[in-house]
């Protein structure tokens, strides 16, 4: 079953910001910060509909993501206000929610 609200920890590394999800050891990347809202949305969804079209429950097969990642989420500052996934065809969209860790 898909945790109801999703979060993020956002890290730069080099030239990228990365989006590390937690409850799921998936991650993606952008060079502007202003991005990560949209990616996020994107990386969701877009794993969600690869799931859908192999007919398996959303993030099939992925663990958590390690602690370290866990640790930065609790001492960052909130970067996107948690938000319902509103494309979503299921009777509880999760919500998703990142953390700026600088």
């Amino acid at each position: 079953m898909m945790e109801p609200t999703l979060r993020a920890v956002v890290f730069k590394e080099g030239d990228w910001w990365i989006i590390q999800l937690l409850e799921y050891d998936l991650a993606t990347q952008v060079r502007r910060l202003e991005d990560v809202p949209g990616e996020f949305r994107r990386l969701l969804l877009g794993q969600m509909a690869a799931n859908a079209s192999l007919g398996v429950e959303p993030f099939y097969g992925f663990s958590k993501a390690p602690r370290r990642f866990w640790t930065m989420y609790e001492q960052a500052r909130a970067l996107v206000t948690p938000t319902p996934l509103e494309e979503v065809e299921n009777e509880v969209a999760p919500r998703y929610e990142a953390r700026l860790a600088a």
